[in-house]
């Protein structure tokens, strides 16, 4: 239902508890295969897609992360063509894999050989001392105990051994989630945090079982996928970056439904860092899996806080901050100098009439709420002609992300992070 609307000067914003989906499964379809920093859930770009995708044709989300809004359109009739933009390596292969259908009794067959496999290599592991191939990467046995990354190196050699590019995807995406899962790191953190001592103790996972676990029921979704999906609708993963001129023709996309970063790897969510146990035992290269967070929109302060961006509520918002720190005020500028970027590559990208939904978080930075909502709006219509339509606000029930930090890195200092989102639609004139 729709519970309250807020006046601000010429918008009105509405809470509208009916977009929190308080008791909707979200891990329908493809949805499960691999958790990932804030991810939207299926059911807000679902209804996004309904309610202003019902004409078109062509769709992006240029901030793809694990590929919420391309799977979506998979899962809807009348898309040709949908585009997904990421920087991070495992973001573009969580959605490569999303997206992409299978034959699920394909996907039996080589999962009944590939458990075979490592039931035979790991009696020969245990009774005869057959070498495996282990990765070296700094700090491994830090994070996952020995016994752990054995049976890792059992699973990702046979892995590998699958002929088929599609299906050694899908299973390494399992195995992805398998490592993270099994780790040494605090559950529900998006950072590497280690358990302590007495959780280290306790902590005895059993990799194969886990592995199973999680292909198995990655399968099960393929099926449902498999029956659902469009075939007619080309899906086009991207490793660029919207900041720079993509490849993506101008004045071709019709809709646009994405959840932007919300601008703070080091305090609120930590793409590189939730990403790097995983990228690390997939075998990418140490700058491809240290750099994510440095390249991401904002990962390089600004020198000053001068700046054309044309937006009053930014220069209000860091003019409060900077009075209490100066140096945070350039950091929240880098990122919407960088997302001021995005900006004019998404009007170089669309077609007059497009529908762009933003699902944004509104962060708190040394005391000071930050109207992302607000300021988006102003990057569009101070240098494009862009008609604000609605501004939906719905709490976050389900969305995996801290409640509250540390933003002194001080134990026992907590601030609140997010827990409403502000879904703003915008259309092209």
């Amino acid at each position: 239902m729709q519970s309250a609307s807020l006046q601000t000067e010429n918008r009105i914003k509405f809470k509208d508890e009916s977009w929190d989906f308080r008791k909707d499964f979200t891990k329908y379809s493809n949805h499960g295969f691999h958790t990932y920093p804030a991810m939207m859930i299926p059911q807000v770009a679902r209804r996004l897609i309904q309610k202003y995708g019902r004409d078109k044709e062509v769709l992006l989300d240029p901030f793809m992360g694990s590929g919420t809004a391309l799977l979506e359109a998979k899962l809807h009739k009348n898309f040709k063509k949908a585009y997904g933009i990421d920087i991070n390596p495992l973001a573009l292969l969580i959605s490569k894999v999303k997206t992409t259908p299978i034959n699920p009794e394909n996907l039996k067959g080589e999962y009944h050989q590939l458990i075979s496999r490592c039931n035979s290599d790991k009696k020969s592991v245990n009774f005869r001392e057959k070498e495996i191939t282990k990765p070296n990467f700094f700090n491994i046995g830090f994070w996952f105990k020995p016994q752990v990354i054995n049976d890792l190196a059992i699973i990702k050699q046979n892995i590998e051994k699958i002929e088929d590019k599609d299906i050694k995807d899908f299973f390494l995406i399992a195995f992805s989630e398998t490592v993270r899962n099994v780790s040494n790191t605090r559950n529900r953190e998006y950072k590497l945090y280690r358990m302590s001592q007495s959780m280290l103790e306790k902590h005895n996972p059993n990799t194969f079982e886990e592995f199973k676990s999680k292909a198995s029921k990655s399968i099960i979704g393929m099926e449902e996928y498999f029956k659902m999906h469009n075939p007619n609708c080309q899906v086009n993963i991207l490793a660029e970056d919207t900041r720079n001129l993509t490849s993506i023709p101008s004045n071709s996309v019709d809709l646009i439904v994405t959840s932007p970063p919300y601008g703070d790897s080091q305090t609120t969510v930590a793409y590189g860092q939730f990403s790097r146990l995983g990228l690390q035992w997939l075998d990418y290269g140490k700058e491809e899996v240290l750099n994510i967070d440095k390249i991401s929109l904002g990962g390089i302060p600004t020198k000053d806080l001068h700046n054309g961006l044309g937006s009053p509520t930014l220069k209000k918002t860091l003019n409060e901050i900077s009075k209490i720190d100066p140096r945070r005020a350039k950091d929240v500028l880098s990122f919407y100098v960088d997302f001021d970027k995005c900006v004019q590559e998404l009007h170089r990208v669309t077609k007059k009439g497009a529908f762009m939904c933003f699902v944004v978080g509104n962060r708190t930075v040394k005391g000071v709420q930050i109207p992302t909502d607000e300021i988006i709006l102003e990057l569009f219509q101070t240098k494009n002609h862009y008609e604000h339509h609605n501004t939906f606000i719905r709490n976050i029930p389900h969305k995996r992300m801290p409640k509250i930090n540390s933003p002194t890195n001080i134990s026992g200092n907590h601030g609140v992070t997010m827990n409403e989102e502000w879904i703003v639609i915008i259309e092209k004139q």
